[in-house]
């Protein structure tokens, strides 16, 4: 059970006691310990793009298998964010019990899977290539990919990582797994709309034009 807890009403849940809550919450230490996981990820496979992109360092030293050993790299970056992620919500389990623990249960863990699967129907779209930033690397697509889960999002992977937290909150009843399930979908937003997506469009407005 979370150090502590709120009951939830819905004229509390709509009160300022309820913001009070959720900014005590927010300023515990593994909460921000969490959120700065999230943003230095985030900014991990920005900057070691744009370091690729530049200086072709990571090919230089690690020859031609770069982009998998920097695939690996990432996911270990992921699972690091994850970590922590967990030391925040796991001992905040139960502060903010929205739903029946069965329900909740069954829910948590249908929203974390999916995810999971999402995620998963992605790498099988764009590969390991272009999953972690090959085009960094020099391996460009010659078209937009628009099958698999690109039909339904443009960004599947943000979605599907975002969904896995949000069933972590559920699965928990965590304020805080509410909290950073938020947090991420903004890091991500700012990233593609500031970061990411700006990078690419540089990068394919290089790419020689197919005759």
């Amino acid at each position: 059970m979370g150090a502590f807890s709120f009951e939830v009403t819905f004229a509390r849940i709509t009160g300022p006691e309820f913001i009070e809550f959720l900014w005590e919450k927010i300023n515990t230490a593994p909460c921000q310990v969490a959120i700065l996981a999230m943003i230095l990820h985030v900014a991990n496979y920005n900057l070691t793009a744009r370091f690729e992109y530049g200086t072709r360092g990571f090919t230089k030293v690690l020859g031609k298998n770069a982009i998998y050993v920097y695939a690996v790299y990432l996911v270990l970056s992921a699972l690091v964010r994850d970590h922590f992620i967990h030391l925040a919500v796991g001992p905040d389990a139960g502060s903010l019990v929205l739903l029946p623990a069965a329900v909740a249960t069954v829910l948590g863990a249908i929203c974390f899977v999916s995810g999971v699967l999402l995620n998963l129907w992605t790498l099988k779209s764009l590969g390991i290539k272009g999953m972690y930033n090959g085009d960094s690397f020099g391996f460009l697509f010659d078209a937009p990919v628009e099958d698999g889960p690109y039909q339904y999002f443009s960004d599947p992977q943000y979605v599907g990582t975002t969904l896995s937290l949000v069933g972590t909150g559920i699965y928990y009843q965590s304020a805080i797994g509410y909290v950073l399930a938020i947090d991420m979908y903004i890091i991500f937003w700012i990233s593609v709309m500031f970061f990411e997506g700006p990078h690419m469009k540089r990068i394919y407005s290089k790419k020689p034009k197919a005759e």
